[in-house]
C-alpha cells in the first residue's frame, strides 16, 4: 500500500478533485474481481485494500506484476502482455527486449493515446520516458539507454491476420458465433478479454491441412495436364505419371480447355475488378475494353490460373458429441478466403442416396428387398420374390445405383426423403422433387457431415460444435458449451432423436459394403485402412463439377470436397472426375495420418443396437445379393414377427413401378424430364397410396427379372443430376419446398 499518496487522494477528493492512489497490487484486485469494481467508491477502496494485503501476503511482487499485466488492455485487440507481444511484434512476452517491453508499458496508461500504429511519435516518446526511468533505478546504462532510445519502433503486426493461423477457416467461424454470443450477453469480444475454448484438435488439424495441401497439389497437376494438349484422354488412372510430368515435361496447363471453350475467359474478364475500373474510366465499347484487357498476357494467365485452381475441403468431427476436430476451408486463406466448409454450397451428388435409403427403411424396406428389372413393389412383396434375382438395396447403394435411388423416391415421395435429411441434420432448402435423390439440392460439405453422424452414433442428431466455454479475463468460466446431458447419459446438443438405433445402424452397415468392396474401395486398398471399421459414400454431380467423400469411423465422421469455382470447369476424364479419384484422397491421406498417431482406433467399432438381426448367409438371388438372405441374430431377438407399426407401414408404402417406363438415364439427359414421366400423381407416394385392397391401384404385372449382372445397372458416380437444381416440374403439387433452418453462417 502506498498510505502516504493514499491519504493525499482522499484529502483531494475531499476538497472536490479526483486523483488516484491505486498500486499496481490495488490494480490487480480491481481488474480481477468484477464485484469489487463495481461497488461504490470507499466500499470498493476499502475491499483493494484488505485483498492487495492478501495477495502481498501470498504472492511475491514479480509474481503480482505478472498477473497484473495480464488483466490490462494494449489496444489493437490485445488483452494481456502475451497477447500484446504477439499481436505488435509477432513473438512472446518472454522473448520481449527492453525497447519492446518499454513501448508496451508505456501503452498501459492509454493503449489508445499512446498505440504505435495510430500515434507512433506519442508511443516512441511514453517508450522512452519508461526508459529513463530503467535508467534511473539502475536497470540500464548510459550507453545502453542511448542506443535502445535511438531505435525506431519496428512493428510486425502480421500476427494480426489469421493467414499464420493452424486453422484459418476455423478461427473466423468461431469468431462470428463468439460475436453473436457476445451480442446476445451483453460482451464486447474485442476489449473485454475474454478466452474462448474450441474444439479443435491441432495435431488433426495439422493432418487435415497436409492432407488437403499435398493432395490437391497432386490432383491439380492431374487437371492441368489432363486439359493440356499433349495429353491422352485418360494417361493413367494413377496419380503418380501426372505428377512427374508436371514437372519434367513443358506444356501449357488448361489449354485445350481455352481452346474449346474461349467464351470461359472473357465472362470471368467480365467480373474483375480491372474490367470494372477500365470500363468506368473509358468512354470505349464494352468489345474494345475486353480485347485491351485480352492483350495483356500477364493479366489473362493470371485469370486463367484463378479460374483453373482446384478447390478443395474437409471436415472431422466426432459423432457422438458433434465436436468438431479439423476444419480446412480451402487450399489457402490467403487466397481465398471463401469457406468450402462452412459457407459453401454444392450439389452433393450420391452422397445424398443415404437419406433415400434411410428413408426407405423407415417406411418398411430391408437392405434384401430387390428392385427387379426396374420394378419395386411394396416392401413386403419385395422381400417375398426377393430370391427371384435383382439387385437389393443393400447394393444398391454399395454401388450407387441411380435407377434405384429413382425408384425408392417414387416410393416413399421426395417429400418423404427431404424431412428424412431435414430431420439428420441438412439445414438448406431441399427441393423435395424426384430429382433430390440424385443429390440435385446444394448442401454445405459441413451440414453433410453433421447428417451422417446420426447414422455412426445410433440416430442421435447431432448440432456441429465448435466451442466447449467461454471465460473471462480472470480465467472464469461464463458459458459452457458441451453436450446437454438427458438423464445423466450422454446426449446430442439438440436432445433430439432422428433415427431408430436398429434403422441407423442398417443404414451404417450397408455403406460398410461401400467401402469394403463398393465406390470408396480405394479407401482400404490406397491408404492403408484395411483393419479399421468404416463406412461411407462417395459422390459426383453432372460433368464431374463435384466430388465429394464421407467416411464414418466410431470416433470420426469426415467429409471432403473438390471443385472448381466455375463449375463448367472439371477433371476432363470419367476416371479423376469421380469422388472415389479425388475427394476420396484427402479423406484417406487425413485418415492415414490419425490412424498413425491412435493405432488403437482400428480396434473400434460400431457397436449394434440390442438384439440387432445382421443378414448372414446369401440368397440364390445372384452374385450381387450374396451378402443377403438369411439372419444373424445378435443379442435378444429384435423383431422376430412383424408389428402393427409393420403392417401399416407396408399399407402405406407406394405402389411397384413400371419396368417398361422405368429404365436408365443417359448420362446426357436431363434428370427431371426422364423423371417427369414417372412421376405419380402427388409427389409424396407416401400420403396418396390407396388402400392395399384396393386392387386396380396395384402394379399387379410383377415382370421377370432381368439377368443379375456382376456389375450393377445404371451405375450411380457420375450422376445425371444438373450443375444447378433444377426448377419447378410442372404444377404446384409437384413440388413440395422444404425451407432452411437458420442459417448461422458457420
Amino acid at each position: 500500500m502506498d498510505w502516504r499518496r493514499l491519504a493525499g487522494a482522499a484529502w483531494q477528493t475531499l476538497r472536490g478533485h479526483r486523483q488516484g492512489a491505486s498500486t499496481i497490487t490495488m490494480q490487480l484486485v480491481r481488474n480481477r474481481y468484477d464485484a469489487i469494481a463495481a461497488a461504490p467508491p470507499y466500499e470498493r477502496k476499502a475491499k483493494e485494500i484488505l485483498m492487495a494485503l492478501k495477495l502481498e501476503e501470498a504472492f511475491s511482487k514479480k509474481r503480482i506484476l505478472e498477473a497484473y499485466l495480464n488483466t490490462v488492455p494494449f489496444g489493437h485487440g490485445a488483452h494481456g502482455i502475451g497477447a500484446a507481444a504477439k499481436t505488435y511484434f509477432d513473438t512472446t512476452a518472454a522473448a520481449l527486449g527492453p525497447a519492446r517491453a518499454a513501448l508496451l508499458v508505456g501503452m498501459i496508461k492509454g493503449p489508445t493515446r499512446y498505440s504505435p500504429t495510430l500515434h507512433p511519435e506519442r508511443a516512441t516518446a511514453r517508450r522512452n520516458l519508461v526508459l529513463r526511468q530503467m535508467h534511473k533505478r539502475g536497470f540500464l546504462s548510459s550507453a545502453r539507454l542511448r542506443r535502445l532510445r535511438a531505435e525506431p519502433l519496428l512493428l510486425d503486426l502480421a500476427s494480426s491476420s489469421l493467414d499464420d493461423s493452424p486453422a484459418p477457416f476455423f478461427a473466423e467461424a468461431v469468431r462470428r458465433r463468439v460475436e453473436r454470443w457476445a451480442a446476445d450477453n451483453g460482451y464486447d469480444v474485442y476489449t473485454d478479454g475474454l478466452q474462448i475454448h474450441t474444439t479443435l484438435d491441432l495435431d488433426m488439424q495439422r493432418a487435415a491441412q497436409a492432407a488437403v495441401r499435398t493432395q490437391a497439389r497432386k490432383l491439380q497437376a492431374v487437371a492441368a495436364y489432363e486439359w493440356s494438349r499433349r495429353a491422352p484422354h485418360l494417361l493413367s488412372e494413377h496419380i503418380a505419371p501426372y505428377v512427374r510430368r508436371a514437372k519434367s515435361e513443358p506444356f501449357e496447363p488448361f489449354a485445350r480447355l481455352w481452346d474449346e471453350r474461349p467464351a470461359l475467359a472473357r465472362a470471368h474478364l467480365r467480373r474483375t475488378a480491372r474490367y470494372r475500373r477500365a470500363l468506368h474510366r473509358s468512354s470505349a465499347d464494352t468489345g474494345a475494353v475486353v480485347r485491351r484487357l485480352r492483350s495483356d498476357t500477364a493479366f489473362m494467365d493470371s485469370l486463367r490460373r484463378q479460374v483453373a485452381r482446384l478447390r478443395a475441403g474437409l471436415v472431422a468431427m466426432t459423432p457422438r458429441t458433434g465436436a468438431v476436430r479439423a476444419w480446412v476451408g480451402g487450399r489457402d486463406f490467403q487466397n481465398d478466403q471463401y469457406d468450402k466448409v462452412g459457407l459453401a454450397r454444392r450439389q452433393p451428388g450420391s452422397t445424398f442416396k443415404p437419406f433415400v435409403w434411410t428413408a426407405a427403411l423407415d417406411h418398411g424396406f430391408e437392405p434384401y428387398d430387390a428392385l427387379r428389372g426396374g420394378e419395386l413393389p411394396d416392401p413386403f412383396a419385395a422381400r417375398r420374390s426377393r430370391a427371384s434375382g435383382g439387385l437389393t438395396l443393400r447394393n444398391g447403394l454399395i454401388y450407387s445405383s441411380n435407377r434405384m435411388a429413382r425408384a425408392l423416391t417414387r416410393a416413399v415421395g421426395p417429400g418423404a426423403v427431404a424431412r428424412t435429411a431435414r430431420r439428420l441434420g441438412i439445414e438448406s432448402e431441399l427441393r423435395a422433387v424426384p430429382s433430390l435423390a440424385l443429390g440435385t439440392s446444394e448442401v454445405r460439405l459441413l451440414e453433410m457431415a453433421a447428417a451422417y453422424a446420426p447414422l455412426a452414433n445410433g440416430g442421435m442428431r447431432t448440432e456441429p460444435r465448435l466451442l466447449t466455454r467461454i471465460e473471462n479475463a480472470e480465467g472464469r468460466p461464463i458459458e459452457q458449451f458441451a453436450p446437454r446431458r438427458s438423464g445423466g447419459a450422454p446426449a446430442n446438443p439438440s436432445g433430439e432423436r432422428a433415427l431408430s438405433r436398429h434403422t441407423a445402424y442398417t443404414v451404417l452397415d450397408m455403406m460398410r459394403g461401400v467401402v469394403d468392396r463398393g465406390t470408396g474401395a480405394p479407401l482400404r486398398s490406397d491408404w492403408r485402412m484395411r483393419g479399421a471399421d468404416l463406412a461411407g459414400k462417395t459422390g459426383t454431380t453432372q460433368n464431374n463439377a463435384d466430388g465429394w467423400f464421407l467416411a464414418m469411423h466410431p470416433r470420426l465422421v469426415v467429409g471432403a470436397w473438390t471443385g472448381f469455382d466455375d463449375r463448367r470447369v472439371a477433371f476432363r476424364t470419367e476416371h479423376w472426375g469421380h469422388g472415389s479419384s479425388n475427394a476420396l484422397r484427402l479423406v484417406g491421406s487425413f485418415l492415414e495420418q490419425v490412424f498413425a498417431a491412435h493405432p488403437n482406433w482400428a480396434e473400434k467399432s460400431f457397436e449394434p443396437p440390442p438384439g440387432y438381426r445382421r443378414p448372414a448367409s446369401p440368397p440364390a438371388g445372384g452374385p450381387l445379393d450374396s451378402a443377403y438372405a438369411g439372419y444373424e441374430t445378435v443379442g435378444d431377438a429384435y423383431g422376430a414377427d412383424p408389428t402393427a407399426t409393420d403392417h401399416r407401414l407396408r399399407d402405406a408404402v407406394g405402389q411397384g413401378l413400371d419396368s417398361a417406363r422405368y429404365d436408365r438415364v443417359p448420362q446426357s439427359a436431363d434428370p427431371e424430364a426422364a423423371l417427369r414421366r414417372d412421376l405419380p400423381a402427388r409427389a409424396d407416394s407416401v400420403q396418396q397410396t390407396p388402400p392395399r385392397g384396393d386392387a386396380s391401384a396395384r402394379n399387379d404385372t410383377l415382370r421377370r427379372p432381368a439377368p443379375v449382372r456382376r456389375q450393377p445397372p445404371d451405375e450411380g458416380d457420375p450422376d445425371t443430376s444438373q450443375h444447378r437444381a433444377p426448377a419447378p416440374v410442372g404444377a404446384g403439387d409437384l413440388e413440395e419446398r422444404v425451407g432452411p433452418r437458420r442459417d448461422d453462417g458457420g
